[in-house]
């Protein structure tokens, strides 16, 4: 009995497996029909590398959106951090709320610091 109910997991094993590599080989076949079919593209009116430019001049803006967002998020936790650790004698607090407040005016301010640093640079090619 033990042996029959092994040779059936066995089979069902088998064709579970040839359902599957039938599925995948199709998928591949659709994929590769898929991709081999050409198309007609048209080029857009800027150069090659104006659009890779503008495409990463987009990214670049949401990076320093969301590098400024955080920053100022830092800044007002370090200033109440910092408003708290006014009411203790503990300057341990004081120094980290410091640190904080730091660390937040760098981060709100150097996005916008960076096209200023980057054009002096190119200027001085």
């Amino acid at each position: 009995m033990v042996k029959k109910y092994r040779m059936i997991k066995k089979y069902r094993r088998a064709e579970r497996y040839k359902k599957l590599k039938t599925a995948v080989n199709g998928t591949a076949l659709s994929a590769a029909l898929a991709m081999s079919y050409g198309m007609q593209t048209f080029a857009a009116g800027e150069d090659g590398a104006a659009v890779v430019t503008n495409g990463f001049n987009i990214i670049v803006g949401i990076v320093s959106a969301i590098v400024s967002s955080i920053g100022t998020l830092l800044l007002l936790w370090g200033l109440f951090e910092w408003a708290m650790a006014l009411n203790t004698q503990d300057g341990g607090a004081q120094s980290m709320a410091f640190k904080r407040v730091g660390s937040g005016i760098v981060a709100v301010l150097g996005p916008q610091i960076l096209p200023l640093i980057i054009a002096a640079m190119s200027a001085g090619r």
